[in-house]
């Protein structure tokens, strides 16, 4: 069986509204008032900044703008380690050493020095058979023959220094000397080889022979000073083979100055000599050291 439901009330919606107070009324239309006064002077400014004149731009800066910086780039880190300096990247205490003379380049180019006297080839002292100029061929001096001559030595000598022009002699053995001065003319035959010697030197043998055949010596040199014989001799009738002799001194002048001559068709020749002197004899045999 059915209860019975309560039975309810249902009032009017309409008494049941409350009215809005009237305060309500005023804050909307003043908040209204604002509203309305921040629309026109929003208007107002807008208009206002659309009238002010825009300001014209220069003839120069509109025709030559300048352009905008590029932004620089960043370089972007590198994974790679940084390198060590190398030890020539670090400084030295040293000074820097200056530049030698020979490092300054020359303005002017060295002349080309001239050669010097030990540059040119000197003559020789020693020469052989022919002719010769001396200064050219042989220097200037004293020469005398290696070994003693044999029969048929010729030498002849052309000085500009001597009065006759011409120096002759025929040679039967000895060893020769002669003198000879630069730009003479000097030939020979049959002597062998002519070497220098030092005038200083000679006659200063203590050694010298105590006889001697014939030829040409020098006394004190070749043979002892003193007085000189020879053998008793035969008499001949042949004046090629009489006995002469000759004394002579002055070396540098090639014995041009006579002591003595003397000849003997038989008999004993005897001749004093002296150091510095030339003797020379012809068909006379041996000559001996008689006494000093």
């Amino acid at each position: 069986m059915a209860e019975p439901v309560d039975e309810i009330t249902v009032e009017p919606l309409i008494e049941q509204e409350d009215t809005m107070p009237t305060w309500v009324w005023w804050l909307f239309g003043i908040a209204g008032v604002v509203i309305i006064l921040l629309v026109i002077f929003a208007v107002t400014t807008s208009t206002a900044d659309e009238q002010q004149p825009v300001p014209q731009r220069s003839v120069s800066e509109a025709a030559s703008p300048s352009p905008s910086p590029s932004p620089s780039v960043t370089p972007e880190p590198s994974d790679s380690p940084t390198p060590m300096p190398s030890p020539t990247d670090v400084p030295s205490d040293e000074p820097t050493p200056m530049p030698s003379p020979t490092d300054v380049p020359s303005e002017e180019p060295e002349p080309t020095p001239m050669p010097s006297p030990t540059d040119v080839p000197e003559p020789p002292s020693t020469f052989g058979e022919g002719k010769i100029t001396v200064g050219k061929d042989a220097l200037a001096g004293t020469y005398r023959v290696t070994l003693p001559v044999a029969s048929g030595c010729v030498w002849a000598l052309k000085s500009p220094s001597t009065a006759h022009g011409v120096t002759s002699d025929v040679v039967v053995g000895g060893i020769p000397t002669v003198t000879l001065s630069d730009g003479d003319v000097f030939s020979s035959k049959k002597c062998g080889t002519w070497n220098a010697v030092v005038p200083a030197n000679l006659f200063k043998n203590v050694n010298a022979a105590v006889s001697a055949d014939q030829g040409v010596w020098l006394v004190g040199e070749d043979i002892k000073p003193g007085t000189w014989t020879t053998a008793n001799l035969g008499e001949t009738n042949d004046p090629s083979q009489i006995c002469k002799w000759s004394v002579t001194e002055s070396l540098g002048t090639n014995f041009s100055t006579t002591v003595t001559r003397d000849l003997i068709f038989s008999g004993t020749g005897k001749v004093v000599l002296t150091a510095g002197q030339q003797f020379e004899s012809t068909h006379c045999g041996k000559w001996a050291l008689l006494s000093k």
